[in-house]
């Protein structure tokens, strides 16, 4: 009588490994696409409350502030997330700083953010980049960008950059795509207006 031993083969081994490797490797391309849609609907969803914020400033004060240009782009620096926060507008947590010049110093976010203590409101791009330890304008330029009704008609001038044209709203908010083609393209990365 002869005994048959249990047990895979070798083939049987590396088709197992090569269907689980083709399995592991479909699953990280999803993953990293949902990872991205997630990061863009994020960004999306902070223009949306970026550009109610500003409507509600301008609603329960009945002006823009004088920190504000009255025509053109600005950025989400330290400076405008202080106003937002000092008049409750936005989730941020202002402390007075009167012993200080440094605006910074009296913004804290909610979340704690150091990025945001440095530079301002960054998007998704903006946040990754100053992870990985970078500064200067490889971070900078993904601050949040807003345009405000500067002559208070309800109509606000799009810029240039991103395509022009006239839209019906109080303020418009937008953040770049990391691609600088796609940037000077027009394309953004996330909108609201």
């Amino acid at each position: 009588m002869r005994t048959l031993k249990q047990g895979f083969t070798l083939i049987e081994m590396l088709v197992v490994i090569v269907i689980l490797g083709i399995l592991v490797g479909a699953g990280l391309g999803a993953y990293g696409h949902f990872m991205e849609q997630a990061r863009q609907k994020n960004a999306a969803d902070v223009c949306a409350q970026l550009a109610a914020a500003w409507t509600t400033y301008h609603n329960d004060v009945g002006f823009w502030p004088d920190a504000v240009k009255r025509s053109g782009t600005q950025e989400m620096d330290t400076d405008m997330c202080a106003i937002l926060g000092k008049a409750g507008a936005f989730d941020v947590m202002y402390i007075d700083s009167s012993n200080s010049n440094d605006t910074a110093s009296g913004l804290k976010r909610n979340r704690d953010s150091e990025s945001e203590l440095r530079y301002g409101l960054l998007d998704p791009i903006g946040l990754k980049r100053f992870r990985q330890g970078m500064s200067g304008n490889a971070v900078t330029d993904h601050l949040y960008q807003f345009v405000l009704d500067d002559d208070e008609d309800g109509v606000i001038e799009l810029p240039s950059e991103v395509g022009g044209g006239t839209v019906r709203a109080d303020a418009a908010v937008w953040c770049w795509p990391e691609d600088e083609a796609d940037r000077n393209a027009g394309i953004t990365y996330a909108q609201s207006w």
